[in-house]
């Protein structure tokens, strides 16, 4: 029965997966990291952004 639920069951539960992790991090890492982080997903949402559009 495994099989039944298909992709969809995966992508919603490596969601819930990365949520905790990012929320376990926030609590850890300072404020700062969290603006770099920020800065480096949206240079990089660009650079995607321009190679495939």
């Amino acid at each position: 029965m495994r099989g039944r639920r298909g992709r969809k069951g995966r992508g919603i539960g490596l969601l819930a997966i990365t949520a905790g992790v990012v929320i376990l991090m926030a609590m850890v890492l300072p404020v700062g990291f969290w603006w770099f982080a920020l800065a480096v997903l949206l240079i990089s949402l660009g650079f995607w952004y321009n190679h495939c559009g």
